[in-house]
């Protein structure tokens, strides 16, 4: 049931991080309203690849265990809270990883990189596999490959866990708006509220969860921009048994999505993944930095897929997306008060690890909301303090 009144926080973005700071505010008797342009997952939170998977950088693997925790607690919530007609009652994560492979033709880079996760994450369970050893494992991939094996990634269908949060955060009595194109509102350097459809809402927080757009609401003149859209383009195919049982990733995208890689500059950016969750395929993966039509990279990408798993020549092709990952100049995100506007929040710049990663600062940022203690600890509070990249000038 909706609470009454005027919200106490709104949430400016209905990705995987506005809906989990909603049902964390809600599941603490705040009163939410959570403000989508489109639609629920309408972005990265609803077209990635679909799965949860632990990164290797030491600041994103600890979002990633405080999330992959957050996630495990999910299912009883949903089935305690949710009417039992509701679907998001099914959402639920695999027990056991179903293993990456990061799959090449250099083998002594391959050995490398294992001997260097072994050591360096010994959790991640990392081996190196011949060409011999990894054809026994998946025989559908392509003659000669060889590969680093990791115990970790759970396939989850793309919008299932942003979803499944949205309905637990309106059980909780948070109202959620869609289509509705809402716009920070400022009295001086405090918020108002916000404005939508051109009439002013009242809230004694704002909080701006909207990925890659998020600076443009922050500050609309253009001059604080940490974050940039980082496009990716999925081609779904209809693989059916034939499915790859591993995710795979070429292992070059590695060094495409680390912290420290690049932000691309006019260059695109396409390497090889393929995840299977259910009956969807999803072939990746790009590294755009405008926004592409995806129709011209479909035949890219089969190009790219076919040298590693040549049964995708004769896959149908079942649906195109594209998405723009919010990628911070150094790859970690914003979590926390904006400076120089009070009662001002953000939590984005995720990058291509919003859905492993976003619970995680969702939580984090509803404890300073309520004025609790900043859950952080002093490393994982410099790499994601709000104030890292100075204040917005608008």
């Amino acid at each position: 049931m909706p609470r009454s009144g005027p919200a106490e926080v709104a949430i400016l973005g209905g990705g995987i991080v506005g809906t989990s700071l909603a049902a964390e505010l809600a599941g603490r008797g705040v009163r939410v309203t959570l403000y989508e342009r489109t639609d629920i997952a309408a972005g990265a939170s609803g077209r990635n690849s679909g799965v949860v998977w632990y990164p290797t950088d030491p600041i994103m693997g600890a979002l990633y265990r405080e999330s992959l925790a957050r996630y495990r607690s999910l299912p009883g919530e949903l089935t305690s809270e949710l009417p039992a007609w509701a679907p998001e009652r099914g959402f639920t994560l695999p027990e056991t990883p179903s293993g990456i492979l990061t799959v090449g033709w250099d083998e002594d880079a391959l050995r490398a990189q294992a001997a260097v996760l072994q050591k360096k994450h010994k959790d991640f369970k990392a081996t190196y596999l011949d060409p011999a050893a990894l054809h026994e494992l998946e025989p559908g991939l392509a003659e000669g490959l060889a590969a680093v094996r990791s115990e970790i990634g759970f396939p989850v269908a793309p919008a299932a866990a942003t979803k499944a949060l949205a309905a637990l955060a309106r059980a909780r009595g948070a109202v959620i708006r869609k289509g509705v194109d809402a716009r920070l509102e400022k009295q001086g350097n405090r918020v108002a509220g916000v404005r939508a459809h051109g009439v002013l809402e009242l809230a004694g927080t704002v909080v701006i969860t909207a990925g890659p757009w998020s600076p443009f609401l922050i500050d609309p003149t253009g001059a604080w921009r940490p974050i940039r859209p980082y496009w990716g383009v999925i081609v779904e195919l209809e693989m059916g048994e034939r499915a790859p049982k591993h995710i795979l990733e070429a292992a070059e995208v590695d060094a495409a999505i680390a912290p420290d890689a690049p932000v691309p500059d006019g260059q695109d950016v396409a390497g090889f993944s393929l995840v299977t969750t259910d009956t969807r395929s999803s072939l990746g993966s790009t590294f755009l930095p405008k926004e592409p039509d995806p129709r011209t990279w479909d035949a890219r990408l089969r190009e790219s897929g076919i040298r590693y798993v040549p049964g995708i020549l004769k896959m149908p092709t079942r649906g195109l997306r594209a998405c723009a990952r919010p990628l911070t100049t150094d790859g970690r995100p914003i979590v926390g008060a904006v400076p120089g506007t009070d009662r001002l929040f953000v939590a984005a710049g995720h990058g291509p690890w919003g859905m492993s990663t976003g619970p995680a600062s969702a939580r984090h940022l509803a404890a300073l909301i309520v004025g609790e203690n900043d859950p952080r600890d002093p490393k994982m509070l410099a790499a994601t303090d709000s104030a890292r990249f100075g204040t917005p000038k608008g």
